[in-house]
C-alpha cells in the first residue's frame, strides 16, 4: 500500500494527536478493531503484511505485531493459516461471536427520540436486570416504557439525578473530548479529497477510539436519554463520519496492497 498524500496524512497525525487523549493505543485492540471492520466472519482471512500495512499508521513495529497476533491466537480470538509463505489470520468461532455481539453497540445510528420511562421496583436490580433495562440504585430497573408497563414516567418528567444514575460522570467527560476531537476531523475529511489509504486509516483511527469507548461504557437504551447528552453528540459525528469514510471490503484491500 503506498502511503498517499502526504496533506492528507497530515490530516490523520492531527487526528491522532487529539484522540490520544483517550486512551494510550494496545496494538492486540486495534487488530481486533481492523477484524471487527473488515473481516468480522470466519472465512475473512487478513494476512500478516497486509496486517502491518494497516497497522503501520499508527506507528506499530512488526515486532509489536507479532506479539499481539501470538496473544490473540493465544486468548482464542484469532486462528492462523498458512498462505504460501506468510500467514494469514481469521477471527476463531470465539472472535466472531464476541464481534457480533458487540456489533450493534459499536455500528448502530443515533435514536434521536426520547422514549418515556418503565420503571420496575425490584429486590436487587442487578440480580433481576434483564436486557434492555438498566439497574439505577439496588431496587429500581428502567427501561423503555410499554403499552402494558404498570408504572411510567414521561421522558420529560423524569428527574435529573435518575438520568444522572444511568451515566457516570467520567463517562459524560470522555464522550464531550471525544466529540470536541471528532468534529474538526469531520469538517475536514469533507472538505479534501483523501486517497483511498488515507480515508482507511482514518476510518480505522476514529473507529477504534470510539469502540473503545462505548464498550467501556455500560450498556443502556439510549433512548432513555434522547438527544440531550454527550453520547448522543458523539454516537451522530461517529455514524456521520463512517458514512463519509465507508467500509473497505477485502478485495479493494487487496487492490490497494497490490497497487
Amino acid at each position: 500500500m503506498s502511503t498517499g498524500n502526504p496533506a492528507n496524512s497530515a490530516l490523520f497525525e492531527t487526528t491522532f494527536q487529539a484522540l490520544q487523549g483517550q486512551g494510550p493505543l494496545k496494538t492486540w485492540s486495534l487488530i481486533v478493531t481492523i477484524f471487527g471492520d473488515i473481516a468480522p466472519a470466519r472465512d475473512g482471512l487478513i494476512d500478516s503484511q497486509l496486517l502491518a500495512a494497516l497497522t503501520a499508521p499508527f506507528g506499530v513495529k512488526p515486532e509489536a505485531l507479532r506479539v499481539a497476533l501470538h496473544r490473540l491466537r493465544k486468548d482464542g480470538w484469532l486462528e492462523a493459516v498458512k498462505t504460501g509463505r506468510r500467514s494469514a489470520y481469521h477471527l476463531s468461532p470465539t472472535g466472531e461471536a464476541l464481534t457480533r455481539a458487540a456489533y450493534v453497540r459499536i455500528y448502530r445510528a443515533p435514536e434521536s427520540r426520547r422514549a418515556d420511562w418503565q420503571i420496575t421496583l425490584v429486590e436487587d436490580a442487578t440480580r433481576e436486570a434483564k436486557a434492555g433495562s438498566v439497574a439505577i440504585g439496588p431496587n429500581i430497573l428502567v427501561a423503555p416504557a410499554t403499552p402494558a408497563a404498570p408504572l411510567t414516567l414521561a421522558a420529560e418528567d423524569v428527574p435529573d439525578w435518575m438520568r444522572a444514575a444511568l451515566m457516570p460522570p467520567e463517562a459524560l467527560v470522555e464522550f464531550s473530548l471525544y466529540t470536541k476531537a471528532l468534529r474538526p476531523v469531520l469538517n475536514a475529511a469533507s472538505g479534501v479529497t483523501l486517497c483511498a489509504q488515507d480515508r482507511l486509516a482514518l476510518r480505522l483511527l476514529v473507529l477504534h477510539t470510539w469502540r473503545r469507548i462505548i464498550l467501556r461504557q455500560p450498556e443502556l437504551p439510549e433512548a432513555l436519554l434522547g438527544e440531550d447528552w454527550a453520547g448522543f453528540e458523539a454516537r451522530r459525528l461517529t455514524h456521520a463520519l463512517f458514512e463519509a469514510l465507508p467500509r473497505v471490503s477485502l478485495c479493494e484491500l487487496a487492490a490497494l496492497q497490490n497497487a
